[in-house]
């Protein structure tokens, strides 16, 4: 079936008069009545009855037009939706867990509100999950805390994040700054492989690369918050992501001389997807907000 052919069945069904239909179609009537023809042909029935050289809608099309008036007028409708507004669309977002949670819930908030036809899905994952998901195309657009490297994606720098090193535990507070070599006896906890946070904390100690070992290795940001309180443990979290908690006194920020663990968030997408209006509106308006809500989210108070 053809939309075109439904449409004429229904013009039919309202208006029985094939010359009428066939003149606000602009087509001929031996067009028109081909078109149905070939519409019960895809059927199987007869929608109408052929009585004086009339077409008379039978119990097959009545049924059938309420079956198919709904979707037609729905197809319509969004059709005239797209046409008239660009800003209408489902966008699906993948993004590392510290911009997934502390980040992007904010902007999404606000993109609704300014955009009621928009709808964004959020997938959250490790870099390197989010990775996969925009190679495969199961996603549109990628946020994430650590560099990509793969030459079926692009990137841009969305913003800058700084690491911490924190602890729940209490004894670890020093009124100095701590020297590295100091703490690589301790227990660290950190996050699984493919995370962009243990990565940047990695390449950033390389040096003492064959005396660190990691305590433990968990999947999430909260999972490694819920264990820092147990003696001599450790982690390197995102400042967005532990702030919380450093203004409550549940963990405390560890001073280390001569290390400031920083890195770039990073937006990425596949370098064959096709940028809609409503895509790259969402790109423009997160890179914009990313400065003033992480700002936020670093200093709620």
């Amino acid at each position: 079936m053809t939309l075109r052919q439904l449409e004429l069945f229904l013009a039919l069904v309202k208006t029985p008069h094939l010359s009428q239909v066939a003149k606000d179609f602009g087509l001929t009537q031996s067009a028109v009545s081909m078109a149905i023809k070939a519409l019960e042909e895809t059927l199987g029935k007869l929608l109408f009855d052929r009585i004086h050289k009339r077409l008379v809608v039978n119990e097959n099309g009545r049924y059938f037009f309420r079956m198919v008036e709904p979707l037609v007028f729905g197809l319509r409708e969004s059709e005239a939706m797209f046409r008239d507004q660009d800003l209408v669309g489902d966008i699906k977002v993948g993004a590392s867990s510290s911009i997934a949670n502390y980040i992007l819930p904010q902007i999404i908030y606000e993109f609704a509100e300014l955009y009621e036809g928009v709808r964004v899905e959020k997938i959250t994952g490790n870099t390197i999950e989010i990775g996969k998901l925009i190679e495969d195309g199961d996603v549109d657009i990628g946020f994430v805390e650590a560099d990509y490297n793969s030459t079926e994606i692009e990137r841009e720098v969305l913003g800058l994040d700084e690491l911490y090193v924190v602890t729940g535990d209490p004894d670890l507070v020093s009124g100095e700054d701590y020297r590295m070599e100091e703490l690589l006896s301790k227990r660290w906890i950190l996050r699984e492989e493919g995370s962009g946070t243990r990565e940047v904390f990695l390449y950033h100690i390389e040096k003492y690369k064959k005396r660190f070992k990691p305590f433990l290795e968990v999947g999430h940001t909260e999972a490694v918050k819920s264990v820092l309180g147990n003696k001599g443990a450790l982690s390197c979290l995102s400042r967005i992501s532990v702030m919380n908690e450093l203004l409550s006194g549940q963990l405390f920020r560890l001073k280390i001389k001569d290390f400031k663990f920083s890195r770039s968030f990073y937006t990425i997408w596949h370098k064959d997807k096709y940028f809609s209006s409503v895509l790259q509106e969402f790109i423009y308006y997160t890179k914009e907000r990313y400065k003033a809500v992480y700002e936020h989210q670093a200093h709620p108070h």
